[in-house]
């Protein structure tokens, strides 16, 4: 086990007028069976903030970000959650725009600087 957290952020958007079914299923199921996977700690769901900066820096590609911690090696929870896809005990939802997801795996460099 790492000593150390992992992020695992996911970036999506619902397809174009599903917005409703992509929010329940993400809320009610996708997120938590994938914190019920083993070495996954914890979930949150974003939706992008509409500031005065955003809007001079255009429009982003993607409206929800997920920031999912984990407590393990992400290359061995990960491979916990394809086996579940496999397995179809997890599954994705069609009002997901799966095309144009992206993810990422980030650790911690230097510490954590509080106020």
């Amino acid at each position: 086990m790492m000593s150390e957290s992992s992020l695992y952020l996911v970036f999506s958007n619902p397809l174009d007028g599903r917005d409703a079914e992509f929010e329940e299923w993400y809320e009610k199921v996708h997120v938590p069976q994938v914190v019920a996977t083993p070495g996954m700690v914890s979930a949150q769901r974003y939706i992008v903030a509409d500031t005065e900066m955003s809007r001079m820096a255009g429009p982003p590609a993607h409206r929800y970000l997920v920031v999912y911690e984990m407590n393990e090696d992400p290359d061995t929870v990960m491979g916990r959650v394809r086996e579940q896809v496999a397995a179809g005990t997890m599954t994705l939802h069609e009002a997901l725009d799966i095309e144009n997801i992206a993810m990422s795996f980030w650790n911690p460099r230097g510490p954590q600087v509080l106020h």
